[in-house]
């Protein structure tokens, strides 16, 4: 009766990893060295975030230290051509805010906006 309930547990866990390892699969990194403000008013401070992005529900997550921080509606643009590098892409009209308008990834060909 043990082994068979460790068997189950051992299973469970198993599936648990490998589920949460290909929803992260298309997740990218990115470093804010600067507090940033998303075009809702939302605030993402400075450090490292893990961005998801679901293109069905137009909306994308930023996730520090395993824990969902903020989401936001997003629009997917598709490009011609895949990115070379990553970029964070500021509004340049508010010199005194750091107002996150987009994202791109390297090997990409979307760019991720955040309308507000």
């Amino acid at each position: 009766m043990l082994s068979r309930t460790v068997r189950v547990a051992l299973l469970l866990g198993f599936g648990m990893f490998l589920f949460s390892s290909l929803a992260l699969a298309g997740a990218k990194t990115i470093n804010l060295n600067k507090d940033a403000i998303l075009p809702d008013g939302q605030t993402l401070k400075a450090g490292v975030y893990t961005v998801v992005v679901d293109q069905k529900l137009d909306q994308v997550q930023f996730i520090q230290n395993g824990t969902v921080v903020v989401k936001h509606h997003c629009k997917c643009i598709p490009q011609e051509k895949k990115f070379d590098t990553d970029a964070v892409i500021f509004d340049q009209e508010t010199p005194t805010r750091k107002v996150l308008q987009a994202l791109r990834f390297r090997g990409e060909t979307r760019l991720i906006t955040l309308p507000s």
